[in-house]
């Protein structure tokens, strides 16, 4: 397979639409969930075994990403405390029009199938070119998907409309900090409670009295016990209707070290263990991200100052990065357990071998995949 291919998906997607509907139908809708994510996750080990195989190294073989995350502004109207963004020291700035439609132009061309428009840090309503990109996305027939995630402030009532039109093609996650004033301004670090929940409750009326299927998913981060009120009815009412889902973490990353746990502890948050380490964090081929200054990082989480990097757009093409020596060379010193030190002090680090071999027999699996 030459590196200028992501594999094309147009035959499974086919098959996924066909038989999607029909195991909802038999009541086997939790089985075609299961199915479908071991669908993924073997996807992406195999992708990792080709890649460390010394031919496929020879013939260049890049990662398939799962999504090419963008970031279109590295700037944020909040300051959430699980979030490093009031730390970053990095040049804020949002991508000019014509870098965003080149390299997802050349990614698309090359097969990719999903766009993530969530940057590493940042909030996409503040990027004045939301609409434009979404725009751009949509004459793309090859990108199924796209999605991203927001705070909602910026997400005016008045542009739920414009949000329908763009169909079962866009899912919105929606970061919600709280079902009241105090809490959601101490764990967003700004008092813009009602500016978000007018633009989430006017986005699922709006759904509502549509037929559009417009993807919404409220993500909660909130201390244990603050889901009630009014507004938490609202949306439970919208989930049993089917308009949105609901999702929430119980622990939440230290993004490198830079949140410490007495941080998230004056919010009511828990913080996220620090996970045994075992071979490459899955990432590293899953989510590669295109920042505003056309490099790209092979972190799309948690590298909000982007050591990361693996190539620039600007000197290469998206293929030959995303096949670079420097990833090849990232994906060694994991293996290798030789992290960098942002992954070293990485609470979100997530394996991508299966959870069957991380555990006594990892030496085994890991000189069998990898050579180590």
């Amino acid at each position: 397979m030459s590196s200028a291919h992501i594999p094309r998906v147009g035959l499974w997607n086919k098959a996924k639409d066909l038989a999607k509907p029909l195991f909802k139908a038999l009541g086997l809708g939790s089985l075609w969930g299961t199915l479908g994510e071991k669908y993924h996750w073997g996807t992406v080990f195999l992708n990792y075994v080709a890649m460390r195989s010394p031919l496929m190294r020879w013939m260049r073989i890049g990662i398939w990403p799962q999504a090419l995350y963008v970031e279109g502004t590295n700037i944020c109207n909040a300051r959430c405390v699980f979030c490093a963004y009031p730390q970053m020291e990095r040049a804020k700035s949002t991508m000019p029009m014509g870098e965003f439609k080149r390299v997802i132009g050349e990614f698309a061309a090359a097969g990719g199938a999903e766009v993530d428009l969530s940057p590493i840090v940042g909030d996409p309503f503040v990027d004045k070119h939301i609409f434009e990109r979404m725009d751009f996305l949509m004459t793309l027939p090859g990108v199924r998907r796209f999605h991203f995630f927001t705070n909602a402030i910026l997400m005016k009532p008045e542009y739920a409309e414009r949000l329908l039109g763009y169909g079962s093609r866009l899912t919105i996650y929606c970061s919600f900090g709280g079902f009241d004033q105090p809490t959601y301004h101490q764990v967003m670090g700004v008092d813009k409670f009602v500016e978000a929940v007018d633009g989430i409750r006017t986005l699922i009326e709006a759904k509502r009295a549509s037929d559009s299927k417009l993807g919404i998913q409220v993500n909660l981060r909130i201390p244990p016990g603050n889901a009630k009120g009014e507004f938490w009815d609202f949306i439970v009412k919208a989930r049993d209707e089917g308009l949105i889902t609901i999702d929430g973490i119980d622990a939440y990353d230290s993004w490198a070290g830079m949140i410490k746990e007495s941080d998230l502890a004056v919010a009511g948050l828990a913080a996220r263990p620090m996970p045994v380490k075992r071979g490459p964090c899955h990432r590293l081929v899953t989510s590669p991200v295109l920042l505003v200054d056309g490099r790209v990082n092979a972190c799309a989480c948690r590298d909000v100052e982007a050591n990361l990097i693996i190539g620039d757009t600007k000197t290469e093409s998206l293929a030959d990065i995303l096949s670079s020596p420097a990833l090849q060379d990232l994906l060694d010193k994991h293996e290798r357990e030789d992290f960098p030190e942002v992954c070293k002090r990485c609470t979100y680090y997530d394996s991508l071998y299966p959870a069957v071999m991380r555990g006594k027999s990892f030496p085994f699996w890991r000189r069998l995949v990898a050579g180590f």
